[in-house]
């Protein structure tokens, strides 16, 4: 009696039709009569450029996206554009059911608006130290588990493996790699492209965390090379591409983590024996939104006026608290302020409202740059003065353009030399000072 299991034949290809290719195939490994077939595989510069194309905007351009769009276009309890380059990104890549930890990034984004500080553990920063009750404090690390360890192991490890699995199958016949690419077996179009790819994979790598992840899969791919090599096959030229893209990102981790090495406030975050640096805490500690001593000092101001201590203050002293500590909002840009986060004038706003507020008022003005800079241009010889009808018709027509008597005014508290020209740096410093009486 024959056995019910037989093999399957390989379907038969249409008239015409190219021989089928793949894993499943021994064309592809160039097994049995195939192994003398002429021709290599082709660099499939398509998917790697398209691959490569979507990493760079829609993963790494997605934090940049969150900086660069105003905030007033997307409220904080909606999703913002960094949330839509991550729902694009796991339609568009290849790997399209892969898990991706997109609650807990979407969250991490509007907690760095609010002054959070990416290198700082999850308790040391100072606006979940602020949190009441403390048990919250929990939850906050209990969503970082989830997005910087769980989250992180659901997208990578899948990743790698694809990854993994599609480089198996870049393997050839040595015979047939004579003569192809450009010295080291890949076309000019993939040299191209290795740069791009091994600084996104550096990127990955370290934002990710992942890298003895990304060290095992880069040694499985190694000795995956040395093992085949023994049985007669080579690298094609996307195998090629592959391995020099993990081989340069290795290196670009190297150099990165020596930068960094002796940098004592990273170090504090990341103590273990594996030092690898996040990118953003970085940027978050040397070029962050808001300096440390800037929300100290913001939270004792905010508590001089917290009465009840609650932690919140009245929607009608967020005038009075922003202008003592040095910015200029009118009572309309308060107004919208509180519009944006649905508060009214009679209700009640937490610190890490007022730290948002406070951030977009921050970036808004700087009017005093942006003054000095127009009247700099009038300053031909670089004396550091200009002459008062200058000043006149430069303050009528700069910006929210002033009136005469607007600008009578602020001549009335100006320095006028007896040539009839004013110190513009002197002028520009008190009349951008905020108000005395609140």
């Amino acid at each position: 009696m024959q056995g019910s299991v037989r093999r399957r034949p390989f379907p038969a290809a249409a008239p015409g039709s190219p021989p089928p290719a793949g894993p499943l195939y021994p064309g592809r490994h160039g097994a049995g009569a195939a192994q003398g077939a002429p021709g290599a595989a082709p660099f499939h510069l398509d998917l790697w450029f398209y691959f490569t194309l979507q990493n760079w905007v829609l993963d790494f351009g997605r934090p940049i996206a969150m900086i660069i769009l105003p905030l007033e276009w997307f409220p904080l309890n909606k999703p913002s554009a960094g949330d839509y380059f991550h729902m694009a990104y796991n339609v568009i890549t290849p790997f399209l059911l892969l898990k991706h930890p997109l609650v807990g990034d979407s969250v991490n984004h509007r907690l760095v608006f609010s002054g959070y500080q990416h290198h700082l553990s999850v308790r040391e920063n100072p606006v979940i130290r602020a949190l009441r009750p403390e048990t919250l404090i929990d939850s906050f690390e209990l969503l970082y588990y989830y997005d910087e360890y769980l989250g992180h192991c659901m997208w990578y490890i899948p990743f790698f493996l694809i990854l993994f699995i599609y480089f198996t199958g870049c393997f050839t016949p040595a015979a047939e790699r004579s003569g192809i690419g450009s010295g080291i077996g890949m076309p000019p179009a993939a040299l191209l492209l290795v740069g791009p790819s091994s600084l996104y994979y550096w990127y990955l790598v370290t934002e990710g965390q992942i890298f003895l992840l990304f060290l095992f899969t880069f040694f499985a791919m190694t000795a995956l090379v040395l093992r085949q090599r023994r049985q007669g096959l080579a690298l094609d030229s996307n195998g090629l591409f592959l391995l020099h893209s993990f081989l340069l990102a290795l290196l670009l981790i190297a150099a990165w983590v020596g930068w960094l090495w002796n940098d004592p406030t990273l170090r504090k975050k990341y103590p273990g024996v594996i030092y690898v640096p996040e990118p953003w805490a970085f940027y978050s500690l040397h070029a962050k939104f808001l300096s440390q001593d800037q929300i100290n000092e913001f939270k004792e101001c905010f508590s001089l006026y917290d009465k009840r201590r609650k932690g919140k203050i009245q929607g009608s002293e967020l005038l009075a608290v922003m202008r003592s500590l040095g910015v200029s909002p009118t009572p309309g840009e308060v107004h919208r302020h509180l519009q944006l986060h649905g508060i009214d004038g009679n209700a009640e706003l937490d610190f890490s409202t007022f730290l948002t507020i406070m951030y977009r008022q921050m970036k808004q003005e700087e009017p005093e740059r942006e003054i000095l800079r127009a009247l700099a241009m009038m300053d031909r010889h670089g004396r550091g003065v200009i002459a008062v009808p200058e000043l006149r018709a430069k303050l009528t027509r700069l910006g929210e353009k002033l009136s005469e008597e607007e600008v009578d005014d602020l001549l009335k508290e100006a320095r006028v030399g007896p040539n009839g020209t004013i110190k513009y740096e002197e002028f520009v410093r008190n009349i951008c000072l905020p108000a005395v009486d609140y």
